[in-house]
């Protein structure tokens, strides 16, 4: 049995959106801020972050990149075929999410680790600017999905990272497709179970 290490609605999300698309049984450890800074857990992700993922042999990988690959190429699910362009556009999408997006977000809502709190404002604000840029060219290449007609783990990946955003309707608004990808996803059982478990538990 895999062990997700996490936080409810954090970005241990997507470990287990992917495994319930496996159909693979795991156990979901709440990992606190005080319990990540403690050597018990340092042993597992060395910079104390979440999520880990403990594979059925024992094995540890972290970084949530490096989790996702793990199962889509352990399962062989949601990860288009190598040396097709639907591949490039996948790893390209994973990357932007990973690296730009998800920095945007950290920035808007975890400014402290940044600046001072009179900057604040002009970090978060800069944070802001660069997301609508980064979300209007997602809008612009889903058709309906980031890798075209077949969905993959980078949709999933897409959908945690939308629903962390303060203002949603600001979000979709001029973006039809990906508001419709997000419906659609919000109804699809891997899904439903992952955010039903937390929200049950919050």
């Amino acid at each position: 049995m895999y062990k997700v290490y996490g936080r409810p609605f954090a970005g241990s999300l997507i470990a287990e959106f992917l495994l319930n698309e496996a159909d693979a049984d795991y156990e979901f450890i709440k990992v606190d801020y005080e319990s990540s800074k403690k050597d018990d857990f340092l042993k597992k992700s060395p910079m104390g972050k979440i999520p880990v993922l403990e594979c059925p042999d024992g094995h540890l990988v972290f970084e949530t990149t490096a989790i996702v690959a793990h199962i889509v190429e352990t399962k062989d699910i949601l990860i288009p075929k190598i040396t097709t362009p639907q591949r490039d556009l996948y790893n390209q999408s994973m990357s932007v999410m990973s690296t730009s997006i998800y920095q945007n977000y950290h920035h808007q809502n975890h400014s402290y680790y940044y600046v001072s709190e009179e900057n604040y404002d002009d970090l978060r604000n800069r944070a802001a600017e660069r997301q609508v840029t980064i979300y209007n060219h997602i809008e612009t290449i889903l058709n309906p999905y980031l890798c075209g007609k077949e969905l993959t783990a980078a949709d999933f990946y897409l959908y945690m990272i939308a629903i962390w955003d303060h203002d949603r309707e600001k979000l979709f608004t001029n973006r039809p497709k990906l508001s419709a990808l997000i419906k659609e996803l919000s109804e699809r059982p891997s899904i439903k179970k992952a955010i039903s478990s937390h929200s049950k538990n919050s």
